[in-house]
This record gives structure tokens, C-alpha cells and sequence, in this order.
């Protein structure tokens, strides 16, 4: 593994962000305006961070997209930020059930495909900070009912404000991007879903198949054909200028810069002249801009949608588990409040946390708890030398400094943002609710350290059921799921469309999957399982430009046995005389990842 080199070549940290003041301003501070407006009174604040929440849900993709799932779940977020507050009013345990179902939906939201992400999140949020916030001085259910249903209308107008001058933006950038994106699989099935949701204009369909062609037959170049270093360099440069044509916003000065002629590409046959077609169906789908809607029939459409956006085994799936983790870790952290009193500050802030930790994998859960437990410790060490050394009328002072440096910081570098967020939590609700800033910090300390423990053992550790697959199986699955991609490309039967997109998804998320988690691997097996992961994803790629024929599928699929089989002729491909090039990168490609995978399968303890 290449190291970074130190010294002046060392990256630099991020520095902060604006992004979360300006959200205040746009959202919260008129969220809670409204709600005062119509009565909301203390209940307000609800209002703000309901806004908030909801701008995230309402946010992503193309404004008609982003529309149609307001119309689902603004409703929902009303829901989410009222009941759990007013059922507890009247029996708590039944507000429990209810905040984890909420939560449990919230987790599952992914499922629906990649853009309910920010859903998910936002209805989450919204759930444990409707249950756990309680206004000084109380609110009715009127109070309360207005002070959410403010914070969605202002999150709403804002996210139509923000994309009525330009709604389909967002998807022209998506189609852009997959001309130039370092990940090309995704950046496809993001385009693919994004336009499959905005209306289907034909040009973005044609533009979105040649950039695919594009990047099918650059990487086919890299791997099949001498690439001169010249040839390579003008190809993307024309693919990022035609990338920022397609980004922008269609105008009569964008109009003329279009009907300026082709730039010349490599000449001759081969994958790069294939490369050079390719970028000029995306010119000219560009220069004819034919928004009529390319005609789907309903199911054709969802069966599309639904092989693209999800996977095959979606009972089985990372998301589902995650959705029963997130809902038991939600419980245990409720059970574990509710000894404390109704409208306790720290309620809502240990669920936020809580929620917040509990990701769908282990890397990205530890990443969360890291920089939660730096934060907690650094905070905590402030928060001590505060209060043995600063006058307590400064608090509020000091609480409001923090407040400022916390959410410059929270978003780029975490750790950082958490530990002012201590000294928010502490200074501030210490002074206005008159309580003891020592025993708030320890019961703080606390309940953090419990939802640090509670997100990184549920599932990860006290449930193994919940854990990924051992490595062993998840080669495997790789293996298989790439060898059904190479049959089905051989097979003269042509499996439908909606087919194919699903067994290259499958193909791709299981090799997605060939990383290690728990495992503890030596150098040379890690770098066995990178040889396996590119190359099955190489054979993937390559499958649909080749054309093998049954005996050289046969010749693959035998390469990538778990038994040790060696091909004839591929030591000396070019001795053998009788296959193409294309067909002998295929079998070397076949033949290095199934030598990894034996390598792995071999070294690798019995129950890894």
C-alpha cells in the first residue's frame, strides 16, 4: 500500500464550512419565525429543526423527482415530529414503539434506491428529535402540530425556489458525470434512475448511452490495445468539455457553442476510435436536445427502475439488517432515558448521537463513533477547565462562541465540531434550566459513552447474524455472481433487459463486497484481494465487448474454478494463433483473478 509522503506533499486538514449558518438562515431562523407566527410559541424551535430535516429529505435530484417525494413524505415528517411528543404525554412506552418503528421505516427508506438516502435521514432525525426535545414552559398539541407543519411548508418552498429556474439540472450533472467520474458503474446506475424519474427526455437517454459506450470502450483501450499517452489525454479532455456542456443550463449562447464542429479523434478502428464515436453521439445528442419523453410502458419502466436501483436479494440485503440494527439500538437507548425526566435536554441530543453512529457498515459506524468519542473527550476536557476557571455568567458567552465554531467545523472535520458541541450542550442548558453544570457534563459523558457502545456492538458484535458475510463466502458470491454475468453474455437465449441490468448489478455489488471488514489480512493477501476485485470487475466490463464464444466461456469459467486449473496457451497467448486479442485478455484477466481467489480461499482460516 502506497503511503503518503510527508512534508510539504502532506495533505492539508479541511478547513471549516459555511454551509451550516447558511441552512440556519434559510431554514431554520424563517421555520421558526412561522411558527411563532401561527402560535407555535416555544414549540418553535420544533418548527426550525423539523425544516431542516425536511430540506434534507427534499433534497437531491431533479425538482419533479424531488416533488413527488415531498408528496410522500412531508405528511410523514409531520407525523414523525408530533406523535412520538404527544403520545408520550400520554403513555410512554407506546411513544417507544412508536419512535422505533419510525426509526426501523427511516432505515429501511434506502431500499427505495439510492436517492431516499437523505429521506431516511431526514425522517430518522426528525423522529428522535420530536420525541426527546420538550419546549420550556410546554406546548399543546396545537403548538406542536403547528410549529411541524411550519418547518415542512418553509423546507418545501425553499426546495421549489431553489429549482424552478433550472429543474432538471441535477439531472444533466448526473449524465455528466459519468463521462469523467472515477466509478463509472455507479455514476451509470444513478443517471439511469435519475432519468427514469425526470420526465425520460431522449436526448439525455442518447447522451447517457454513448458516455456509457465511451467509458466501456476506454477502459477496454487501457486493457486490450497500446495506448498512446497523446491520444488518451485528448479524450478526456473533449469527455470533461463535453461533460460541462451538458451540465449547463441550456441558453442561445450554449445553443451556438454547439453547432461548433467535432474535434478530431484517433483514426483507424480499435477501442479508442470506438471511444471517439462514442463522445460524438454525446456532441450531437447535445446539438439536437430532442426532449420528448422516450416511451415506456409502466411496467417495462418500473422493471427497469427496479433491476438498476436495487438489489437482487433485498431480504438478505445490508439495508434490511441495518434497519433491525438501527430500531434495537433506538430501543435500548430509550429504555435507557426514560429513567430520565420529560424534557430533559440531553434526551434528545444522546438520540440524535445514537442515531446518528448507527450506519449500515462497520468502516462507516467506527468512523462515526471515532469521531464522537474525540469529540467527547476533547469537549468534556474543555468543558472541565471551563468550569474550574471561568466565572459561570460567562457560560452562556462562552456556549455561544462554541455554538459558532462547532457548526464551522462539524461538517468537515467532525471530531472537532463534537467537541464545541459539548461545550454547547453543557454551557448552555446548565444556565437556562438552572441546573448543576458538573453532574449535567458526567450524566452527558455518560449517556454518550452509551451510545457509542450501543452503535458499535448491536449487530456488529452481540448479534453475529447481523454481521457481513465471512470473506470466504463473499469471494465466493463475487465469483459466481461475475460467472453468471459471463454465461448470460455468451448465452444465445439474449435474457431480457431488465435481466441483464440485474445480474450486472448483482455482479457488482457482490464485488463491491470483496473488502475487508473484521478480517485480519497479511500483505500479500490483501493484495490478492485487490488482483481478484478489479480483475472480476475487468471480466464484467469486458464481457459485453468481446463476444466469447462457448469454448472460450467454458476456457473463463474454468480459470475461475476454486479448483486449480491451468488454461493451455495463456502462459503464451500469442503462440496459440487462433484467438483474438480481445479473447486472450478475457482468459489472462479469467486466469489472474482465479488465481487470487484460490490464493484467498487457501490462506484463509475455515470460518473466515
Amino acid at each position: 500500500m502506497l503511503m503518503a509522503p510527508r512534508g510539504k506533499h502532506t495533505r492539508a486538514r479541511p478547513k471549516g464550512s459555511p454551509l451550516l449558518f447558511a441552512l440556519m438562515a434559510l431554514v431554520v431562523v424563517p421555520s421558526v419565525l412561522l411558527a411563532d407566527h401561527w402560535g407555535a410559541g416555544s414549540a418553535g424551535i420544533i418548527g426550525g429543526l423539523t425544516g431542516l430535516f425536511s430540506l434534507v429529505v427534499f433534497m437531491g435530484g431533479p425538482l419533479r423527482a424531488d416533488l413527488r417525494i415531498a408528496a410522500v413524505m412531508a405528511p410523514l415528517l409531520v407525523v414523525a415530529a408530533v406523535v412520538p411528543r404527544l403520545v408520550a404525554e400520554v403513555s410512554r412506552p407506546t411513544a417507544i414503539l412508536a419512535v422505533v418503528v419510525l426509526g426501523f421505516v427511516a432505515a429501511l427508506l434506502p431500499l427505495l434506491g439510492p436517492r431516499f438516502a437523505n429521506a431516511g435521514l431526514g425522517l430518522g432525525m426528525t423522529t428522535v428529535f420530536g420525541y426527546g426535545y420538550a419546549p420550556q414552559g410546554g406546548a399543546d398539541h396545537q403548538q406542536v402540530i403547528a410549529a411541524a407543519v411550519a418547518g415542512v411548508a418553509v423546507a418545501l418552498a425553499l426546495r421549489v425556489l431553489m429549482g424552478v429556474s433550472d429543474p432538471s439540472g441535477p439531472t444533466r450533472a448526473q449524465v455528466a458525470e459519468v463521462l469523467v467520474a472515477a466509478d463509472p458503474a455507479t455514476a451509470t446506475s444513478v443517471a439511469f434512475g435519475t432519468w427514469l424519474s425526470d420526465g425520460r427526455q431522449r436526448w439525455l437517454a442518447d447522451a447517457l448511452d454513448a458516455a456509457s459506450r465511451y467509458r466501456l470502450a476506454l477502459h477496454t483501450a487501457g486493457l486490450t490495445e497500446p495506448v498512446a499517452p497523446g491520444d488518451l489525454a485528448a479524450l478526456r479532455d473533449r469527455a470533461a468539455e463535453l461533460a460541462s456542456r451538458l451540465k449547463a443550463k441550456p441558453s442561445k449562447k450554449a445553443t451556438a457553442q454547439e453547432d461548433a464542429p467535432a474535434g478530431p479523434g484517433p483514426a483507424g478502428d480499435g477501442a479508442l476510435a470506438d471511444a471517439t464515436q462514442a463522445l460524438d453521439s454525446v456532441e450531437q445528442a447535445i446539438r439536437d436536445r430532442d426532449t420528448t419523453a422516450v416511451s415506456l410502458e409502466h411496467d417495462r419502466r418500473h422493471q427497469l427502475k427496479d433491476a438498476v436501483l436495487h438489489p437482487s436479494t433485498r431480504l438478505r440485503s445490508v439495508q434490511l439488517r441495518h434497519a433491525f440494527r438501527t430500531a434495537l439500538g433506538l430501543l435500548l437507548m430509550l429504555v435507557i432515558t426514560s429513567g430520565l425526566e420529560r424534557g430533559d435536554p440531553l434526551v434528545s441530543t444522546v438520540l440524535l448521537t445514537t442515531f446518528g453512529i448507527l450506519q449500515a457498515s462497520w468502516r462507516d459506524t467506527a468512523t462515526k463513533a471515532r469521531n464522537k468519542i474525540i469529540g467527547l473527550v476533547g469537549g468534556s476536557l474543555s468543558v472541565a477547565v471551563i468550569l474550574l476557571v471561568v466565572p459561570s455568567r460567562f457560560l452562556v458567552a462562552i456556549a455561544v462562541v462554541s455554538l459558532c465554531l462547532g457548526l464551522w467545523y462539524i461538517v468537515t472535520r467532525p471530531g472537532l465540531g463534537n467537541a464545541f458541541m459539548v461545550v454547547v450542550s453543557v454551557g448552555f442548558n446548565s444556565v437556562t434550566r438552572d441546573l448543576d453544570p458538573v453532574n449535567l457534563l458526567l450524566q452527558y459523558v455518560g449517556l454518550t459513552a452509551s451510545a457509542v457502545v450501543i452503535g458499535l456492538l448491536v449487530g456488529f458484535a452481540v448479534v453475529p447474524a447481523f454481521r457481513p458475510p465471512p470473506l470466504r463466502r463473499r469471494i465466493e458470491s463475487a465469483t459466481e455472481a461475475t460467472a453468471a454475468v459471463l454465461r448470460a453474455a455468451a448465452d444465445g437465449s439474449q435474457p431480457g433487459l431488465a435481466d441483464q441490468v440485474a445480474l450486472h448489478r448483482e455482479a457488482t455489488q457482490t464485488q463491491d463486497e470483496l473488502v475487508p471488514d473484521h478480517d485480519q489480512l497479511d500483505d500479500v493477501q490483501l493484495r490478492e484481494l485487490d488482483t481478484l476485485r478489479t480483475g472480476l470487475r475487468d471480466l464484467t466490463a469486458l464481457v459485453d465487448a468481446t463476444g466469447m464464444d462457448d469454448a472460450a466461456l467454458q476456457d473463463v469459467l474454468r480459470a475461475l474454478s476454486p479448483a486449480d486449473q491451468t488454461l493451455p496457451g495463456l502462459q503464451h497467448p500469442n503462440g496459440a494463433g487462433t484467438l483474438q486479442q480481445s479473447s486472450s485478455t478475457v482468459r489472462d484477466l479469467a486466469q489472474r483473478a482465479g488465481a487470487a481467489e484460490r490464493y484467498l480461499l487457501r490462506t484463509l482460516p475455515a470460518n473466515a
